[in-house]
């Protein structure tokens, strides 16, 4: 029992007497400041029951319980009373007798030496012992506690007795982060109210009760409070220590709602700070309920709040509740917003790209259909917020050069994480967007689903499916927010245009040939020497990129690059006024070249081989300098060996717009 305990029930001068009844040891105390009031029986807590654990000896935590009731039952036997374990009318006056035999070992009176029931010395030699102890015992046979007296808690809790007689609440502090909440359809645990209790160094204080008001005067859509919520919690913390049902809550005659709801086990320890929380659950039918437009406003706060300190006193408390969370007649209180389930869920679908093939020339058979479908677009589907999404039609738009999108494809495929889904292409235009439905796919809250879309290819055929035909997929903004895109939340509302789906999935343009060439850039210099004192700048600028030959031997011109882009190598000065240029193209690797050097030469690339080339570009500004780069815009070739300026040929661009040099400043006077 800790000091200030034994200060306030012992306060008198304290005898203990032990006596056997059979085998039985039992405890007998009275002190001259405690009297019991009946009845105290197993359940019971408080100051009665620490002056009931004081007189049979066991430990005075202030609550009833198995332990307490064996010391009761020990005490009662060695009283000549019923041993029920409770303390009744006949049980507390025998504890709250002053005779002088009630401070002696059990059937000892006055005078006596020796008890005439047990035979034990009524000096009570074991007199400072726990109920059921003697000297010499490690626990108390009746009891099961320690006969040392050391199991009294040493360190504070939130239940048990109060320590000192004098404790209040010194100070209410609004926690400014709870305003405003969101409380959307079937919601539970929503935190709505925070708030600090400060109390003083005078001494616990135990919470009994805070009065809340619910005020919809700000509503616009149904003024009844059960229209939103289910019931509204108080928590200590992280634990619950009061609940209540809205259908118990009273209306008063201006529809506002209150109830004082009665708290358990909220005991707030002297000279310290705890948080408490107001948290709701929302009804199951907000979305077709009551919410009249986006959201409805309501207000909770606190009219007062009810302590009892150590004494007993009780003090009903709202002088010190901060404006921003009381209730009163002006209606202050903490804003509610009730909301749809999709706001409060806070839903976002993400769309974008995800390692989409670039612009590229694919290998298409001239003789036979592909037997693997091809991968034009990737994207990926990152769900934000606290509901799962229910996908069942996604649209993809395809846009060819031929005539019919038939033609290319007789199959698109979409695949979404690991599941594929399929579609005919029926044809019709060379722009068509298909969409993949009845998807019945879910995208679970706060995960990434990665997409891809892939197509069959027919076979080149120069009467459906020319050379250098070109195909891209895309998911446009226009798509996302049409009619074909089918998401719902959790609740079976379709996420909201342009708000809720954001994003959009892009896809690059596929060339196909069954010959032909690829082209992939190695790297690019710029380099300035700087002209005398009436010269102008000299920038060199270098373009070098790989070219690998397909389904034939190929034949990359080798003249000089020109700035027209008229049937040969094109390159383009990107700079602010005239300049001129030379320009010549090699090959690093030594590939073979025929006809006339800078006129009619063109370079070999052999079926299958890859061969790099440098174009070395020399600018000099004429006009005015600036800022200047050099960018590959064309790349002439053919599958004959014959001079390819003012000849017919094929004009490579798919991809080069990187095929460009860093910007540098050329001075035309220095």
């Amino acid at each position: 029992m800790s000091n200030l305990l034994k200060s306030k029930f012992l306060l008198g001068v304290m005898t203990v007497a032990i006596m056997f009844v059979g085998a039985v040891a039992v405890a007998t105390t009275a002190s001259a400041d405690c009297t019991v009031t009946p009845t105290v029986k197993v359940g019971s807590t408080g100051v009665n029951v620490q002056c009931v654990q004081t007189i049979v000896g066991a430990t005075a935590d202030g609550s009833f319980g198995p332990l307490t009731k064996a010391a009761v039952m020990a005490w009662q036997s060695g009283h000549n009373l019923t041993a029920d374990g409770v303390v009744g009318p006949m049980t507390a006056t025998a504890m709250n007798s002053g005779s002088t035999s009630a401070n002696l070992p059990a059937g000892c009176q006055t005078g006596d030496l020796f008890s005439g029931t047990t035979g034990l010395s009524c000096s009570g030699g074991s007199s400072n012992l726990p109920a059921g102890c003697q000297t010499g015992d490690l626990f108390s046979g009746t009891t099961g506690l320690s006969c040392s007296g050391g199991s009294t808690p040493s360190t504070p809790s939130n239940t048990g007795p109060l320590v000192g007689t004098d404790g209040t609440i010194s100070d209410i502090n609004q926690l400014s982060s709870f305003n405003n909440e969101e409380v959307g359809d079937g919601a539970n645990d929503v935190k709505v109210m925070g708030f600090d209790l400060v109390t003083s160094n005078d001494g616990d204080v135990a919470v009994k009760s805070i009065k809340l008001t619910f005020d919809g005067a700000d509503s616009s859509g149904s003024t009844r409070v059960a229209d939103y919520l289910d019931s509204v919690k108080i928590l200590m913390g992280s634990t619950e220590v009061g609940v209540a049902d809205m259908s118990d809550f009273n209306k008063d005659s201006t529809g506002v709602y209150s109830k004082t709801i009665t708290l358990s086990g909220a005991v707030l320890r002297a000279d310290t700070t705890t948080k408490f929380y107001v948290a709701v659950d929302a009804v199951s039918n907000l979305d077709s309920g009551d919410i009249a437009t986006t959201a409805d406003n309501w207000e909770v706060g606190i009219n007062n709040i009810r302590y009892e300190d150590g004494s007993g006193v009780v003090t009903t408390e709202s002088d010190l509740m901060p404006a921003a969370i009381e209730y009163n007649s002006t209606g202050d209180g903490v804003n509610i917003s009730f909301v749809s389930y999709s706001t409060s869920a806070d839903t976002e679908l993400k769309i974008s790209l995800n390692s989409t093939p670039v612009a590229q020339v694919v290998k298409v058979s001239a003789t036979a259909d592909s037997v693997s479908p091809l991968v034009i677009l990737k994207g990926k589907l990152k769900l934000e917020g606290t509901s799962d999404v229910l996908l069942d039609s996604f649209p993809i738009l395809f846009t060819t050069t031929e005539s019919d999108l038939v033609e290319v494809t007789p199959t698109v495929y979409l695949t979404l994480g690991t599941e594929e889904f399929s579609e005919s292409v029926t044809g019709g235009a060379s722009t068509e967007t298909v969409a993949f439905d009845n998807l019945d796919y879910t995208i679970d809250a706060g995960s990434t689903v990665n997409f891809t879309v892939s197509v069959d290819l027919n076979d080149i055929q120069s009467s459906t499916f020319d050379e250098g035909t070109t195909l891209k997929a895309e998911l446009t903004t226009t798509l996302r927010d049409g009619a074909s895109f089918v998401a719902e939340n959790a609740q079976g509302d379709a996420l909201v245009d342009a708000t809720e789906k954001t994003g959009s999935a892009l896809g690059e343009v596929q060339t196909f040939r069954s010959t032909g060439i690829n082209v992939v850039l190695v790297g690019t210099t710029a380099d300035v020497a700087k002209g005398l004192t009436t010269a102008p700048d000299v920038g060199t600028y270098t373009i070098t990129f790989d070219v690998t030959a397909f389904g034939a031997d190929m034949y990359i011109d080798g003249t000089k690059p020109t700035l027209t882009g008229e049937d040969s190598t094109t390159l383009t000065i990107n700079d602010p006024g005239t300049s001129t240029q030379t320009a010549v193209i090699t090959s690093p690797t030594g590939a073979t070249m025929t006809g006339t050097v800078d006129t009619t030469s063109r370079f070999l690339v052999t079926e299958g081989e890859t061969e790099r080339f440098t174009i070395t570009s020399i600018v000099t500004p004429t006009v005015t300098g600036g800022l200047t780069a050099v960018s590959l815009t064309s790349l002439a070739y053919d599958d004959a060996d014959i001079d390819l300026v003012d000849a017919t040929n094929i004009e490579y661009t798919t991809n080069l717009t990187q095929f460009i040099t860093s910007y540098k400043n050329l001075v035309l006077t220095n």
